[in-house]
């Protein structure tokens, strides 16, 4: 390549870094002519309850109180009713919480809980753990406190409106039952024998058509005939009826005490499918709760321990208020080492290595912000993964530039020795990224709990192989390309190579 056409695409290759890396991390400034402002990439993201805080909400089994909640109600009895409230609760297992003295608790004794009790609490905590990472949430926490109540927290960058949501109708364990003018459709009318409400009810999900998205229920063969057996009797929609919703009579389907969806006979097509929208709305949030609370429901058949949650409260970030501002200045001082020292230590190579910093700051920050359908989380764990990744990047280079450096004390051309350092050191870098990329792979695939760290990592290792192994090469060889001395390109020194 020309040395004019190498200066060229090395200006426009430096405006175009420049100008990206402004994009990706410099603070919101105003658009000119505009009342709007630019937020940057970073600005972006949805931060992880360590970084951004969150809401948690605490999930008593129904006869459970808190301590507090217990003294409260207790502060305002007198006389009997006080007497009365204080034999019906007592503390059991050591818990400060109180347990109502109930046969369904197992507290007949007012001294310890029922195995089956234990056992039932258990698998409802695990189950609704299992809701929330369904959900999709990467940084979320279902935790045992007090031995029989769960803690669960979610991070502040859900909408206030959809935490609450979540908080809510998550914690419904109850059995799924399906109701036509307030009487429970029992699933042994259409099925011999023993039957429960997963003998009707084959699958759920969200479909959608003309940009509306709608929960879609699918029926096994006994569910077909109950459809078609009572949908003569239903109701058409509301909308159909002009508004008209007084007598409205529709197949409600249930989780525990809770209406989601009320099933009209327009909803019912002729395959006997139905597409229906839930009662609170056409929100794909809400849509996708219902689908996983419904879906549980159906495989477990709902447990005998059910939970009220609390209400909801907000915490800060784990790591202080001033988290971010920290991180901020720990970033740039890491951004300035990695521009500064390659160029200081290698030379206009170390300026190659800048670039490919810079590069790789570009690519990791938008693909952290704008991967996969949603905005992955960012915590303390991916800020970290993205240092590693930076620093193994210049570790790379300086790799490189030394076995370049060895090539060229052999006696060698700077041409013949970038070639032979790189040809050296290829394989290597190969197999390092190899084994990352499956380490990456693995957590990604066999790792629970990681999964947006996992992709993160994934990125990560993509990003610095793809630099690494032909990114940063294209840019030395324009800017080689462009370099009138080459000697002084590596701070080389040799006073007796007639080649150059």
């Amino acid at each position: 390549m020309g040395k004019k056409k190498s200066v060229v695409l090395m200006v426009l290759l430096t405006i175009v870094i420049v100008v990206l890396t402004a994009l990706t991390v410099f603070p919101a400034f105003p658009i000119p002519g505009t009342v709007q402002k630019w937020n940057p990439v970073v600005l972006q993201y949805d931060l992880g309850a360590d970084l951004g805080g969150g809401y948690y909400a605490y999930y008593y089994p129904e006869g459970v109180v808190s301590e507090t909640e217990y003294n409260d109600n207790l502060a305002v009895l007198v006389g009997e009713e006080k007497t009365e409230y204080e034999e019906s609760y007592v503390r059991v297992d050591g818990s400060t919480l109180y347990f109502s003295v109930d046969e369904k608790l197992g507290v007949t004794d007012g001294e310890a809980l029922t195995q089956e009790f234990k056992d039932e609490f258990n698998a409802a905590a695990k189950e609704i753990a299992a809701r929330f990472e369904a959900k999709g949430y990467s940084d979320y926490r279902v935790a045992v406190v007090e031995g029989y109540a769960l803690r669960v927290e979610l991070p502040a960058s859900e909408p206030s409106d959809k935490a609450s949501a979540a908080f809510s109708l998550l914690a419904n364990t109850g059995e799924l039952t399906l109701t036509k003018g307030g009487e429970k459709i029992d699933p042994a009318d259409y099925v011999d024998g023993e039957a429960e409400i997963s003998d009707l009810i084959a699958n759920v999900s969200i479909g959608s058509r003309y940009s509306t998205s709608y929960l879609k229920i699918e029926w096994t063969r006994a569910g077909k005939a109950m459809i078609d057996e009572v949908k003569g009797s239903l109701s058409a929609s509301t909308e159909a009826n002009g508004g008209d919703s007084s007598s409205l009579t529709t197949l409600d389907v249930q989780v525990g005490d809770e209406l989601l969806a009320q099933i009209c006979s327009d909803n019912i097509m002729d395959n006997g499918e139905v597409r229906v929208n839930p009662v609170d709305g056409y929100n794909a949030d809400y849509l996708k709760t219902f689908e996983i609370l419904i879906d549980s429901a159906l495989q477990t058949g709902g447990f005998d321990v059910t939970f009220t949650a609390d209400s909801v409260r907000r915490f800060e970030p784990v790591y202080g208020a001033n988290v971010l501002t920290l991180l901020y200045i720990a970033l740039a001082i890491v951004l300035v080492a990695v521009l500064v020292l390659p160029a200081v230590k290698m030379g206009r190579f170390g300026v190659v290595s800048a670039y490919s910093s810079l590069s790789y700051l570009i690519v990791v920050a938008m693909c952290f912000a704008f991967i996969t359908s949603g905005t992955l989380e960012i915590t303390l764990g991916s800020v970290l993964i993205f240092l590693v990744g930076l620093v193994l990047l210049n570790v790379v280079q300086y790799s490189i530039y030394n076995a370049i450096k060895a090539e060229f004390n052999l006696g060698k051309t700077v041409e013949s020795s970038v070639k032979g350092g790189y040809k050296k050191k290829l394989w290597g870098v190969i197999d390092l990224y190899a084994v990352l990329l499956l380490g990456s792979l693995a957590m990604l695939i066999g790792t629970a709990g990681v999964h947006t760290l996992a992709l993160q990592a994934l990125i990560v290792v993509v990003t610095c192989a793809f630099i690494n192994l032909l990114w940063a090469r294209a840019i030395n060889f324009t800017y080689l390309s462009a370099s009138k001395n080459k000697y002084k390109y590596f701070r080389f020194v040799r006073e007796d190579d007639d080649d150059e």
